[in-house]
């Protein structure tokens, strides 16, 4: 019995010599543990998801803040469909409309930017949850 509570004291005492077997165990552990263990037990809830794709199953299964690019046109086509075209002149209301279209929920949008991406094109910038 006392041999087992050394080894237990030696391990929480991280008391073994550097280079030992026990240590390299000790370190293959703690290695092995990072990349097993799932990252939302690490806290990385502060991490966006950028891509589309991958924004609305994220968002179906933990609600989080969200950035998402749309192109203007794309925005302009989908209310035109819809017949509000009128709230082009809001365009927080008809990004909030979009986003409730597209993962079929109702979405908080928190704020939005309009820019010129690299083909010319407008793209609204849209952060919601």
């Amino acid at each position: 019995m006392k041999p087992i509570l050394v080894a237990v004291k030696n391990v929480l005492l991280w008391s073994h010599e550097r280079g030992s077997w026990q240590y390299d165990i000790l370190c293959l552990l703690i290695v092995v543990t990072i990349f097993v263990v799932p990252s939302r037990y690490f806290g990385d809830r502060d991490r966006l998801p950028i891509k589309q794709e991958k924004a609305g199953k994220h968002l179906a299964s933990n609600p989080v803040w969200v950035k998402m690019e749309i192109k203007k046109t794309q925005l302009q086509n989908f209310l035109q469909q819809e017949n509000k075209i009128m709230l082009m002149d809001n365009p927080q209301d008809a990004l909030r409309l979009y986003l409730r279209e597209q993962f079929q929920r109702e979405v908080t949008v928190v704020g939005h930017e309009t820019f010129t991406n690299a083909d010319g094109k407008q793209v609204y910038n849209v952060t919601f949850k």
